[in-house]
């Protein structure tokens, strides 16, 4: 008795190969975000996307200085080749018992020549100022190492009726 195609593992595994590749191919795709952030008492960690297909940046903020500082790896020399650093105690106007909380955000921002701003920025709050901070950088795609950059401010807001 000859064996009916239907019945045939080779049949089954193919046909369901053929649907599960035509249902990965139409349904959306969601991308994957890894950015991360951390917080002790004393300094705050969190992880930023630069550009795409290259590595993330890192920025450190020191609660007790107000200082905020990062650095960019670059895969090419698999180095951090890239160095930024913000006085965040001034911008916020605070002198002492600043208390600060930072988190990595994505945002679309134009440039105007030099090199490309990254796709992530940092929000930085401030409790006495009542104020939130959002910072950028630009990203250089190439393995050279460039002199440390300063953070820009880009936009900030009020969130507990703050003047400043």
């Amino acid at each position: 008795m000859k064996e009916k195609l239907t019945e045939r593992k080779t049949f089954w595994l193919t046909a369901g190969t053929i649907l599960g590749m035509m249902i990965a191919y139409y349904c959306p795709q969601e991308p994957a975000y890894a950015d991360s952030a951390a917080r002790s008492e004393k300094f705050s960690m969190c992880t930023v996307p630069t550009l795409a297909g290259q590595s993330e940046a890192i920025f450190v903020l020191d609660h007790l200085t107000g200082r905020l500082i990062g650095a960019a790896h670059t895969p090419q020399g698999n180095i951090f080749s890239q160095t930024y650093a913000r006085n965040l105690a001034a911008d916020f106007r605070v002198v002492d018992n600043a208390q600060y909380v930072m988190v990595p955000g994505r945002v679309e921002l134009r440039g105007a020549g030099g090199n490309p701003p990254a796709r992530g920025c940092i929000y930085v709050g401030e409790l006495n100022s009542g104020l939130i901070n959002m910072y950028g950088f630009q990203y250089n795609a190439g393995g050279r190492v460039v002199p440390v950059r300063e953070l820009i401010p880009i936009a900030n807001f009020p969130w507990r009726g703050s003047t400043n």
